[in-house]
């Protein structure tokens, strides 16, 4: 990989939709596109092949970490699509998700923003979550204990001091974890799930609806994420994991490790014995969705913490001083804006490369596992 590579990239979501529809059409895939009444911005996405067994790359579905996930779906149209053998592509479909969160990909934010009713909807805390009975939502008490340290705080080094000394108080007892794991009661809480499906989520099921089909005998869905893990700048390098939300003896974990066979380290969730720990994720529910042919679903994880073990604490004060800016000025001050920016998609290009290195080493574990 090179500097060459980083033509991959975009600096909004415009930009990076024309190259993945270009690019598209130029390699010869099948470019379709969801749309929706209400949103400016509509899914693209591609496939090539038309076995039944499907593979799907999603990205985007935190906007702001779709940049990367669009520059990983060019290196595929470019590098690989067309170097697929026949026979392959007799036996699988391959595609792709272009950036399922268009607003926050153009507004530089992991979440969507929720219009009517007001907030920030984390979309992996919005799928298939029954809204049609408010009382009988997922609960998270634990989080509500957290709220008005990160939400209602004013940003700076108080805070940050605040927010450690809470963090080393509550890290074992379930409260710090607890804020990851998705609420439905602050809009403006960090990892809101919503109070109805949002346009984006039902646009996405859509799209697997559309590509799935009627004869599919298989499914392995794979979301292109960043944030989670570490990003060693002096040395140009960044941490790749794939999640998978279930224990490391479950045959879904199983499976993803006779995928990768090593190429990318699988981590398990060995909570996620009686049921997923996240609400109203992606993954979890195409897995629901699609109980009649097997599913298997995951998520890749490009890291970008700088400051290992400071990471979470600072992300987590980033997405809080966002949302007191914007209640009390309506406006994410330039600081923190920047502050989000470089904590999902860091400006560095030794990360940029690196992290399409992990993208390129993803593809060619997939293509040697439909050669088998």
């Amino acid at each position: 990989m090179s500097d060459n590579q980083l033509k991959y990239y975009s600096e909004n979501w415009y930009d990076a939709t024309d190259k993945f529809t270009k690019m598209a059409n130029s390699c010869g895939a099948n470019l379709l596109w969801c749309q929706h009444p209400n949103s400016e911005f509509n899914i693209p996405y591609t496939s090539v092949g038309n076995g039944p067994n499907n593979i799907v790359i999603n990205s985007g579905v935190h906007g702001l970490e779709g940049y990367f996930g669009s520059a990983a779906q060019l290196l595929f149209l470019d590098k690989f699509a067309q170097k697929i053998p026949d026979k392959i592509l007799a036996n699988y479909k391959i595609s792709l998700i272009h950036c399922i969160n268009g607003w926050g990909m153009q507004h530089r934010m992991r979440e969507v923003s929720d219009n009517t009713n007001g907030g920030l909807v984390d979309l992996n805390r919005n799928f298939g979550i029954d809204f049609s009975k408010p009382e009988h939502l997922p609960q998270n008490e634990k989080y509500k204990l957290t709220h008005d340290l990160l939400v209602n705080t004013p940003g700076g080094h108080d805070k940050l001091q605040k927010i450690i000394t809470f963090y080393r108080a509550n890290k074992d007892n379930g409260v710090w974890d607890s804020i990851k794991n998705g609420q439905y009661y602050e809009p403006y809480g960090l990892f809101y799930g919503g109070n109805c499906t949002t346009d984006e989520a039902k646009m996405t099921l859509q799209i697997y609806d559309n590509i799935i089909g009627d004869n599919a005998k298989s499914l392995i869905s794979i979301g292109l994420h960043t944030g989670l893990g570490h990003f060693y700048r002096n040395q140009g390098k960044t941490t790749c994991s794939l999640l998978v939300s279930h224990p490391s003896a479950h045959n879904k974990t199983q499976k993803f490790n006779d995928i990768l066979q090593g190429a990318i380290t699988v981590i398990p969730d060995e909570d996620a014995v009686n049921g997923p720990v996240l609400q109203g994720d992606l993954v979890d529910c195409l897995e629901q969705r699609y109980k009649h042919i097997p599913t298997y679903t995951a998520d890749i994880e490009i890291g970008t913490g700088e400051y290992p073990k400071l990471s979470p604490i600072l992300k987590r004060m980033d997405m809080g001083d966002a949302r007191y800016d914007l209640i009390h000025s309506g406006k994410i001050n330039s600081e923190t804006f920047q502050h989000l920016t470089e904590s999902w998609y860091p400006s560095d290009s030794g990360w940029r490369i690196a992290a399409l290195n992990h993208a390129e080493t993803l593809f060619n574990a997939l293509i040697k596992y439909m050669q088998r």
